[in-house]
């Protein structure tokens, strides 16, 4: 975010505390009769027997700075006897609400004007709390602070992502300031040291200085007691995700066994995952047990974080590792290699003899190491690869029953084929040229098998499935009737427009699109539709002129990546369909509308082509 953009952010935010702050309500009876005054952001009120009899309204929040604020009425009594009331709002430094009726004083009510942080809003960890309560799992990942942490549209990111966005930018000092504020609390725990503590805290991103604060708090000797009472003061009242995660990172830096289950509870969202993981390893008897635990109870980021700090100091966690610890929700290539070494892969497929169970997680783990495009550590930085893939192939011969099972099979029959520059590398690093020759003599039997391409086959008449569809275009079948078939029976399933786009027959996509523009809800777009259109549109600058309404489509839905595509095809082609006045309307609704600096720069260049 730029320096500009990160100033409008918190100058929203300061807005909306300031709101929350100021917006009060007094209510008065005075004879019988009911004095109401509300304050707000941006307007006053007087109201007299529920009828509003004067407002002042503000066209700024800025004109706050304007110290007072009147409203006048007239309220006429049962003896037909009328009195004014006149009413006094605002001030700097304190708040104050006075009421007259006439020149007798009815109320003269102020207030400090002290924004703390943490009030009116949402508190994180109750928030979480209800959910476990509730339904023993995090239903709603989406945290109570994401309207102050995000602009509105603006994606949001998966809990636990953003950790491993560290924010780079220098902030020296700033973990020591911060404890020394967090000690001052200690010893005064009040109001207006905790929110020095708290502002301080959300001034910065905890993640990248977490390592930095864990090792200096374990330089004090601060008494533990006070340590734990301030860290679970902030566990209450945080409604900012940092401040979470400062907390919990104190917290664990001390004896917190009696405080394991919050933790854990805070954990179970994947936002905390790593940090409560930490905690735990650090301050409680059995931690690693706690990690596992943990480890079983997500399933995204935060698994992820669990399972990396996960100590395979029990064959149970072993067995864990290879059979469960490796399929995550985000990508399974961020964990293999770290299960496949730390569950001892290579001993566990060296018996005999194995499990269904171990065969479906070893096939898991091998899958993922093939896909060495994703992680940093693939299946060229596994050092028992050769071995692995070896007993694998052995194992095959009983497990592999099913189009499922045979797919890693398939997988490894790729990997060996591999270009030839590429295998001379290896054969110079860490592969054996007789390991080589006898993993593609034991896979070659499978390959020759010809019950795969009719298990293929019967698998894409009963559904869609991406596994079955790899296996029918490796055995060179055609299958592009059984793809249009399966969309007659699922119109809105994205991964078989996919399919049909990749096969690049132009005929093939001229009838998908006819199918799409007859199937699809053009006018308004679901989700999974605007999937399969993206899939659509970012493949037709080679197919001139086809899916023009769907490039119409495209450029009014309110997304901005299918936008950016139609815009783009529109660019390749003929200026004969951007000119069309349909496709034109909507180009110079773009051009004035979007906020996307590059969708308006396409959208003028092509008014202008």
């Amino acid at each position: 975010m730029s320096f500009k953009a990160d100033f409008k952010h918190e100058i929203r935010n300061v807005i909306k505390d300031v709101e929350k702050e100021i917006n009060k309500t007094w209510k008065i009876e005075y004879k019988g009769h009911f004095i109401e005054i509300t304050n707000q952001i941006k307007e006053e009120q007087l109201i007299i027997d529920g009828v509003t009899v004067d407002k002042k309204q503000r066209k700024s929040v800025l004109s706050h700075i304007i110290p007072y604020s009147k409203l006048s009425g007239i309220l006429e009594l049962q003896d037909g006897t009328k009195h004014k009331v006149s009413v006094k709002l605002g001030g700097y430094v304190r708040f104050r609400c006075m009421v007259k009726v006439d020149h007798e004083t009815v109320l003269d009510e102020s207030m400090k004007i002290d924004f703390l942080p943490w009030d009116y809003k949402e508190k994180i960890v109750p928030f979480i709390q209800q959910q476990i309560q509730s339904h023993h799992k995090i239903v709603d990942d989406r945290l109570p602070d994401e309207d102050y942490l995000f602009d509105e549209n603006e994606p949001r990111l998966a809990p636990g992502l953003s950790d491993y966005y560290v924010d780079e930018r220098p902030a020296p000092f700033y973990v020591k300031k911060l404890l020394k504020l967090f000690e001052i609390q200690l010893n005064h725990p009040t109001n207006e040291t905790r929110k020095k503590t708290y502002e301080k805290i959300i001034s910065n991103n905890m993640a990248g200085r977490s390592s930095e604060l864990i090792e200096r708090f374990q330089q004090t000797q601060w008494d533990e007691s006070r340590v734990q009472q301030e860290a679970l003061w902030l566990l209450e009242h945080a409604a900012h995700r940092d401040v979470v995660k400062f907390a919990v990172m104190i917290l664990g830096c001390t004896n917190c066994e009696k405080y394991k289950e919050l933790l854990f509870t805070i954990g179970m969202h994947e936002e905390f995952t790593s940090y409560v993981v930490i905690a735990l390893k650090n301050g409680t008897i059995q931690g690693n047990e706690h990690v596992w635990r943990l480890a079983k109870s997500v399933d995204g980021w935060g698994k992820i974080s669990a399972v990396e700090q996960l100590e395979a100091s029990t064959p149970e966690i072993k067995r864990w590792l290879l059979t469960k610890g490796c399929e995550n929700t985000i990508m399974n290539e961020y964990l293999a290699y770290t299960c496949a070494l730390n569950g001892d892969l290579e001993t566990a497929l060296s018996e005999d003899k194995i499990s269904k169970e171990l065969y479906d997680g070893a096939s898991l783990i091998i899958q993922a190491l093939l896909e060495d495009e994703v992680s940093i550590y693939g299946i060229d930085e596994y050092s028992n690869a050769s071995s692995v893939l070896c007993r694998f192939i052995h194992h095959a011969h009983k497990h592999c029953q099913t189009i499922e099972d045979f797919y890693p099979i398939l997988k490894i029959n790729e990997f060996l084929n591999d270009d030839q520059e590429i295998w001379e590398d290896r054969l110079n690093d860490s592969w054996k040229q007789d390991d080589y020759k006898a993993i593609q003599e034991a896979v070659q039997p499978f390959i020759n098998d010809s019950r795969w391409p009719k298990l293929a086959i019967d698998s894409l008449h009963q559904g869609f499935s991406s596994q079955a569809l790899e296996i029918a275009l490796f055995y060179r079948l055609d299958v592009i009737e059984h793809l249009f078939a399966l969309l007659e029976k699922d119109p809105a399933n994205s991964e078989i427009y996919y399919a049909v786009m990749d096969t690049n027959h132009h005929q093939h996509i001229r009838e998908l699109c006819t199918f799409a523009e007859a199937h699809l809800s053009l006018s308004s777009l679901s989700d999974d539709e605007v999937a399969c259109l993206q899939y659509i549109v970012q493949d037709l600058y080679e197919h001139e002129g086809v899916g023009l309404p769907l490039i119409q489509a495209a450029l009014r839905s309110d997304d901005g990546n299918l936008q950016y595509h139609a815009l783009s095809v529109l660019k390749e082609w003929s200026p004969l369909y951007s000119q069309q006045a349909g496709t034109r309307e909507l180009i110079e609704h773009i051009a004035v509308k979007t906020k996307d600096k590059e969708d308006r720069k396409l959208a003028k260049y092509l008014l202008k082509k």
